[in-house]
This record gives C-alpha cells, sequence and structure tokens, in this order.
C-alpha cells in the first residue's frame, strides 16, 4: 500500500516538472530578449517595471509577453502590481528571482536543446527515427544523474529533469511499458523498442528512484518500479497535455517577440502547435479522476421517470469519445434506464471540432459497441447551428442531456460586440491573448458571460453539466507549489489562446448568464482554495 505521504511526494515532484517543461522555453526567451536587465540593477533590486516599458524596448507582443511575466509570478521569481481594471501592470524582481538568474538561463538552455528530440521521443524510442539522438540524449541524462549543476537547487534541478522525464513518461505510457512495469518486473530487451536509448532512459528513472535496475542480472537488464515508481506510473498521464504542447514551446520565442499569427494548421487542416494525439491521451486518462462525481449525476437522471429523462447525451468537444463510453456504461449498468434500452435506446453524439479527435472517437464507440450514436462537427462558440446539425439528424437538441469537460476555456475567442472596455470590474487574475493581441480581462469576463448566455436555453428542458478547468492568482501558485500544477496549465493555455478563468469568476459569469448550478452536485479539486478543477450541472428546476 502506497502511503497518502508518498503520494503527495510524488506529485510535488511531478508538478515541478511540469513546471521546469514550461518555464525553461520562457525563461530562455525572455533572457535571449534581454528582458531581465530590466530587473538586473543592483543599485535598485526592486525596481517596478511597466509592462509598456517591456515590450516596447524587446518588441514584444503585449498579450504572449504578460502571459510569460504572469508565469513568473507564479514561479515566484517576480511580483506584480496592477490597477486600471488589469491594464497597467507593473513587476518587480523577487530574492528568489534574482537568486535563479544567477543560475538558471544557462541550465535551462540546455535542456530547451532537448524539445526538438522530445517532440519527436516516441519514434525514437519505438519507430524508426535514430540518428544522433542516442549522443544528445545520453549528454543531457548523465547532467541529470549529476544534479546538473553544484549551484542548482533542488526544485531547479526537478525543473530541468521534466524536460526529460516528462517525455519519456509520456512515451512509456503510451507505448504501453508502464503498465508492463505495473505487474511486476520486466527485461528491458523484452521490450520491442530501441534499446539503448530504453536503457538510458531507465537510467534516468534509476536517479529518481522510480525504477530499479536489478545489480544482479547480467548488464543489469532487468528493471521494476519502486513504490513512488508505482504511483508515478499510475499519472503518468498528467505529464500528457504539458508534453503535447513542446511544439508551441518550441516556438514561444516567436510568440513572444516576433510573428504572432505563425501557422497553427498545416494545409491539411492538422494542428501544429500541439500533439493532438498525445494531447487526447493525457487530457482523456486524466477524466476518469473526476469520473465518480459525475457518475452521481448521470445515475440521478437517468433513474427519473422515463417521460422525465432525456432521450440522449451529447459531448462538445468529447476528445477520444472516453467520457462519453463511461457515460454510457453507467446508464447501460447502474440506471433504471439501463433495463429499458432496447425500449428506450440512448443516443450518444459526440462533437468535436478537431478531425483527429473525431476519428478516434468513431474508432472507439465501434470497440465499445455503442449502438446509437453520431460523431459530427462541433463547434462551442455556436449551440445554435449544433442544434441545426442535429435537427438534420433528426435530433431534438432540448432533447439531449449536454455534458462538457474542460472545454469552454478552449472557445474561439470572440470580440464582445458593442462592449465598451472598462464598463465592467474585473475580477480575473489572468493574462489573456488571440494571436498575440492583448485581452483585457474585463473584456475577457463579458465574453465568458456573453458564450455561457448563448449556452443556457438549451440548457433548461435536461441540463448542462459542465467539467471545466481554473487558473489560480499567481501569488497562490507561487506559495503552494508543490501542490498545484496552476503554472503549467496557465503556460499551456495561455499561449495557445484558451481562456482560464479563477473558479469563483466562472462561477459568478455562469450566474450572471442565467446559468444556476446544482448545489447537490457541485464539486471542485482539489476541495478547497486551490481548486482548479470543477464539475457543476447547471440543471433545470424539476416539478
Amino acid at each position: 500500500m502506497i502511503s497518502e505521504q508518498l503520494k503527495a511526494d510524488v506529485r510535488a515532484v511531478v508538478f515541478a516538472h511540469l513546471r521546469g517543461i514550461v518555464l525553461a522555453p520562457v525563461v530562455r526567451a525572455l533572457w535571449d530578449r534581454g528582458v531581465f536587465q530590466f530587473f538586473n540593477k543592483s543599485d535598485a533590486p526592486s525596481e517596478w517595471v511597466s509592462l509598456d516599458q517591456i515590450a516596447v524596448k524587446t518588441r514584444a507582443n503585449h498579450g504572449y509577453l504578460r502571459i510569460g511575466l504572469r508565469l513568473l509570478v507564479g514561479a515566484g521569481w517576480l511580483r506584480w502590481r496592477h490597477a486600471d481594471n488589469g491594464v497597467s501592470t507593473s513587476y518587480s524582481l523577487t530574492a528568489e528571482g534574482a537568486s535563479a538568474l544567477t543560475v538558471a538561463p544557462d541550465l535551462y538552455r540546455e535542456a530547451v536543446s532537448f524539445i526538438p528530440m522530445a517532440i519527436f521521443l516516441e519514434d525514437f524510442l519505438f519507430g524508426g527515427s535514430q540518428g544522433s539522438f542516442l549522443p544528445s540524449l545520453q549528454i543531457l541524462v548523465d547532467k541529470a544523474i549529476e544534479g546538473w549543476a553544484p549551484n542548482a537547487n533542488e526544485d531547479l534541478r526537478l525543473q530541468l529533469d521534466g524536460m526529460l522525464v516528462g517525455p519519456a513518461m509520456v512515451a512509456l505510457g503510451r507505448h504501453g511499458v508502464l503498465d508492463q512495469l505495473r505487474n511486476g518486473p520486466v527485461e528491458i530487451r523484452s521490450i520491442a523498442g530501441n534499446q539503448p536509448c530504453l536503457n538510458t532512459l531507465f537510467d534516468l528513472l534509476s536517479a529518481a528512484h522510480w525504477v530499479v535496475r536489478d545489480s544482479t542480472g547480467r548488464d543489469q537488464n532487468r528493471v521494476s518500479l519502486t513504490p513512488a515508481g508505482e504511483y508515478a506510473a499510475s499519472i503518468a498521464s498528467a505529464y500528457g497535455v504539458t508534453v503535447s504542447y513542446l511544439p508551441m514551446f518550441s516556438v514561444v520565442s516567436t510568440l513572444m517577440f516576433g510573428n504572432p499569427r505563425i501557422p497553427r494548421v498545416d494545409e491539411t487542416g492538422v494542428e501544429m502547435h500541439v500533439n493532438r494525439t498525445t494531447n487526447v491521451w493525457g487530457s482523456g486518462r486524466a477524466h476518469l479522476t473526476y469520473f465518480r462525481r459525475v457518475d452521481e449525476i448521470i445515475i440521478q437522471v437517468f433513474n427519473r421517470p422515463i417521460e422525465l429523462q432525456p432521450g440522449g447525451i451529447c459531448d462538445l468537444g468529447c476528445g477520444d469519445g472516453t467520457f462519453l463510453q463511461h457515460v454510457y456504461n453507467v446508464v447501460k449498468e447502474q440506471t433504471a434506464r439501463g433495463k429499458l434500452l432496447d425500449k428506450y435506446p440512448l443516443l450518444i453524439v459526440g462533437a468535436d471540432f478537431n478531425k483527429v479527435s473525431r476519428r478516434i472517437t468513431k474508432q472507439n464507440f465501434k470497440k465499445a459497441r455503442i449502438p446509437h450514436h453520431h460523431v459530427i462537427d462541433g463547434d462551442i462558440n455556436r449551440p445554435a447551428q449544433l442544434a441545426s446539425d442535429l435537427e438534420r439528424l433528426g435530433v431534438d437538441i432540448h432533447d439531449l442531456l449536454h455534458v462538457r469537460s474542460f472545454l469552454d476555456h478552449n472557445r474561439a475567442w470572440l470580440q464582445p460586440s458593442g462592449y465598451i472596455r472598462g464598463t465592467r470590474k474585473a475580477r480575473t487574475t489572468n493574462a489573456f491573448a488571440h494571436l498575440g493581441d492583448e485581452i483585457f480581462p474585463d473584456e475577457l469576463e463579458e465574453n465568458l458571460v456573453r458564450h455561457l448566455r448563448r449556452w443556457a436555453p438549451y440548457a433548461g428542458r435536461f441540463g448542462l453539466l459542465l467539467v471545466e478547468l481554473h487558473t489560480l492568482a499567481p501569488e497562490q501558485a507561487a506559495a503552494n507549489p508543490k501542490v498545484t500544477p496552476a503554472v503549467a496549465y496557465d503556460a499551456t493555455h495561455g499561449f495557445s489562446d484558451q481562456y482560464l478563468v479563477e473558479l469563483p469568476v466562472f462561477l459568478a459569469c455562469a450566474t450572471e448568464a442565467g446559468l444556476h448550478a446544482d448545489p447537490r452536485f457541485q464539486a471542485k479539486y482539489p476541495p478547497n482554495d486551490l481548486a482548479t478543477v470543477s464539475i457543476n450541472f447547471f440543471a433545470a428546476p424539476q416539478a
């Protein structure tokens, strides 16, 4: 049995790894552009420097620069103050930041050199690509085993390790190697992959005390998980989303200081800034954590009298279909409706804007033998279009229970028509951008209210069940680095034009939009003021 303390210790390491994956390329880009020179004044180490001053001198794109600097507030390197409804922001260097700047930029540069290889790590390990990958990997792994540098503190070392460990855990997880190890010791030569590279990665994981190599076996070819490694393997999907954005972090300097409108999709429509397959793997598995509370809502809805039940379930932003498959099985196996599916079939509708996600969902529905389903294109900003598309299929959108997981923050930006900046008092502390252009906090909140108001009519009959991701105030993230992945979330979502707000802000906007959450089914994770995930069921009152 793995103790709760050991689990907490492993999560703290994982969160440090995730911070490193996002901070290393961002700090390197800021350093190369001379941003830290504004703060590196021995006669005035705590001098406040405005965002506008930095942006003008470095010719930065305001929106992405603000996101980058806010990450450093969350990391504890900078402090900030803002005025004019969040428009005017200034920063000063903390003692922790001043110390980090003496060593971190050069070490981050070494770690960042691994990004081009990390993007293709799975192919190097399990495909046909090899090239000069192994020598470069070996150099960095040796540095990690040696602790990177004598003057690097523990947190910095863990961050640097993250650039190597994160992609490794994703590759090993996606190819089933971690599952093999969770079942017992494994001979490395039995793994179908690049043996020298696998050996090097197991050296890395051994130095992290997550695996043990059999010192009595020939060539130390047998590996097994330690208790810490067993838990790390069980949550390896936590690396998935952050690692999936490595293509974006490889061009983060361009986003902040160059052309922010670089292509996000190729000529075939495939996304270039994110590995969507890895992203779906990571996010789909992470959803499992929240299914238990969702189950309670689903069971309650489908135990009602049949005339009060929806005809089906629609998930807009269905990803790989994991969420819908789970919900379907809950209805089938744990509800009164499940005993009546022959007479009252349950329609399952998966909608997603991404063609890769739709293809995977179709494959998974076929494997799961879900008999009545549709998989269609869907845009979170256009519920009326979804209603029209469903109508063409003979489906009334109002007859469905709508569920969404981690999608509302990923809506495309729509400038609030007729809104006068400064009309509302901004509550969110986050930084937002659209293709490099700055979105001010009050504008974002106005946009969120209008977005939720468009969905309110479709929640009226059977409800809207949302699992949503949130940010934290950066001061909270800086004070609690071992218990929150907020810095990593803010980076991946900020630079990819996604719009996280704090949970209290989200709920206030929902109420303003006319959506009222059923308090019986509300949940947040973790269950305290550091919550970055929430579950809310916006339901119509029952007669």
